[in-house]
């Protein structure tokens, strides 16, 4: 009787939630199951999203298709406002889950929970692509129990009940004050009332700390936590969307942080001053910065767009690079510290490609031909940046060797947008060169250049990679610039319409033209956006030309300033409004 009371109450929060217009909610409300069966999934069919899945070389394409989104289908006319990005939802990231779980409580996800990988579009983890399967569904209703059972132990710090007072009195307080933490905004009369109803059902056979934890189990499944909203207020036919100040306090926060808003924000939320586009930056800036340029969130997502946010899980062969095992976490710490350090000194794109300096341990400074640790100069060597990285030239790179194609594509997609079909797309089947002892890796993959088929594309990806043969397969220098016995050749010439058209001595010399390169800046800004606006499907396309637009009429941003690059998003237009159906 108490099950099917509870599913009763579900289905009526989920009424009052709208819970069926969100991706994910099951047919039993929301995805809460409260005897341990079933649970929430999307198990809508494949809708185009490009989900990061290795290509043909390894790396997912610059650009991903949205297809059918969240923010559902255009049955009307076209929008007057094309500029603004679509109205719609997204789920949140792992991250965001996990920062999100510990700020509601005060309660941390356990160390030993794993959470699924995220989907990636255009390489970034915040995407509209993001969906609930059974999988998640499932591992979620596992930590919302976990937590809800501190939230039950802990009842008298969390909803202390006192001095006489009505017990349902005491739920109330909890549900408004912990139902507005875990949806970003206060809650409605009737969600309250649905979230009453199950402290209800909670306590009736047990006790009020188990009515608290029931509503707190709730909580941590609904959809008002687990997605983020961009919809205003919800009227229907309008063509553009104000974004209320609750979804823009909580966009500003989960941009600098990944994490709910803080009191300073809920404050400037509820005052309406977030319109200002002076006080939205004054926001971010003072989020971006509060724990100095060791910003978790931003250095994710640069990495994300280097691709190199997956060092630690790289694995190579032990007979062919003995030593990676050891330095692999050196080379991990080594990207994260120095773009912390390139965040605090210019804090510039150019920096980041052409530093001729890195922060590392003097294991990995050893291994780089150079000594000493902390900020170490490689001036001595052909490394430029991060591009010339053990991490980078590691995730671009194959078990056994050096990977010309991978490391060409990560160059000409992240670095310049330059468009690099797949094979697979064009109908055409790889046949990669058969080992050779006795040629350098370079001259086993001339053989693209001979290939009227491969020639078109290898022409630019091989170019590019060939100034990387200088190190192998896990970012080593290769020893007296030889192979197999063979000297390796790393100079090559570019000519693909790209301001960095030219000869190149080897990487560190193409580390120094991508440094300086507007086309590189502006690529750059287009990732920034993407990721910022968690979109990069067609429907963006306008807004981001308008970003870009306005990005280039702010010199700072314009330079290849990172954060300012950021700035210029959350003080736009789309940052606050949003184009209706």
């Amino acid at each position: 009787m108490r099950v099917e009371r509870c599913y009763a109450a579900i289905f009526a929060l989920c009424g009052a939630l709208g819970c069926s217009d969100l991706p994910g909610a099951s047919e039993r409300g929301d995805g809460i199951d409260l005897d341990g069966g079933g649970s929430a999934s999307d198990d809508d069919a494949d809708d185009g999203v490009e989900e990061g899945t290795p290509e043909d070389d390894g790396e997912a394409s610059g650009t991903s298709s949205a297809g059918d989104d969240e923010s559902g289908g255009d049955d009307g006319p076209p929008s007057e406002f094309p500029e603004l990005l679509p109205a719609g939802i997204r789920r949140l990231t792992m991250a965001e889950y996990r920062a999100s779980v510990r700020a509601l409580f005060g309660i941390p996800l356990p160390d030993d929970v794993q959470l699924p990988p995220d989907a990636l579009q255009d390489a970034f983890r915040r995407n509209h692509a993001q969906r609930l399967d059974p999988v998640l569904a499932k591992l979620l209703d596992s930590n919302a129990r976990r937590i809800a059972a501190e939230v039950t132990a802990q009842v008298d710090s969390l909803a202390p009940c006192t001095g006489g007072a009505p017990q349902e009195d005491c739920a109330r307080t909890f549900v408004i004050t912990y139902g507005a933490k875990a949806y970003r905004r206060p809650l409605t009369d009737d969600e309250v009332a649905g979230f009453l109803e199950l402290y209800r059902i909670g306590a009736e056979d047990g006790s009020y700390g188990e009515g608290i934890g029931l509503v707190a189990r709730a909580l941590l499944q609904s959809s008002g936590f687990l997605y983020l909203t961009e919809l205003g207020d919800g009227a229907q036919g309008q063509d553009r969307i104000a974004l209320s100040p609750y979804e823009i306090a909580a966009a500003i926060s989960y941009l600098a942080v990944a994490e709910p808003p803080d009191d300073a924000l809920v404050a400037a939320a509820s005052d309406g001053s977030l319109v200002d586009p002076s006080v939205r930056l004054a926001h971010f800036d003072r989020l971006v910065t509060r724990d100095g340029n060791a910003n978790a969130t931003l250095l994710r997502t640069l990495r994300e767009w280097l691709g190199i946010d997956g060092i630690a899980a790289i694995a190579k062969d032990s007979n062919v690079y003995p030593q990676f095992a050891a330095l692999r976490e050196a080379m991990d710490r080594e990207s994260l510290d120095f773009i912390a350090e390139v965040l605090a000194s210019q804090g510039t794109v150019g920096e980041l490609l052409a530093a001729d300096w890195t922060i590392a341990d003097s294991a990995l400074a050893q291994a780089y031909g150079v000594g000493g640790t902390g900020r170490i100069s490689l001036a001595s060597t052909n490394r430029r940046g991060v591009i010339n990285q053990g991490g980078f030239l590691s995730v671009f790179a194959h078990a056994t060797e050096s990977a010309t194609i991978l490391r060409g594509v990560a160059i000409l997609r992240r670095l310049l947008c330059y468009p690099v079909p797949s094979p697979t797309s064009l109908n055409i089947m790889i046949v990669p060169p058969l080992p050779d002892p006795n040629k350098t890796t370079r001259e086993r993959f001339e053989i693209h250049a001979a290939d009227p088929a491969c020639a078109a594309c290898h022409k630019s990806i091989d170019n590019v990679g060939f100034t990387f043969e200088g190190f192998d397969g896990m970012g080593m220098a290769r020893p007296n610039g030889m192979e197999n016995n063979q000297l390796v050749d790393t100079r090559t010439s570019l000519a693909i319409g790209v301001d960095i058209d030219g000869p190149f001595e080897h990487s560190g010399g193409l580390a120094l033209a991508l440094a300086a390169s507007e086309d590189v800046r502006q690529c750059f800004a287009r990732h920034m956006f993407r990721s910022a606006a968690a979109r990069s499907d067609g429907e963006s396309k306008a807004a981001e030309e308008e970003f870009l637009a306005a990005w280039a009429e702010n010199p700072g941003a314009a330079g290849g300033h990172i954060l300012e690059t950021l700035r210029v998003y959350v003080a736009s237009e789309s940052f606050a409004f949003r184009r209706g159906r």
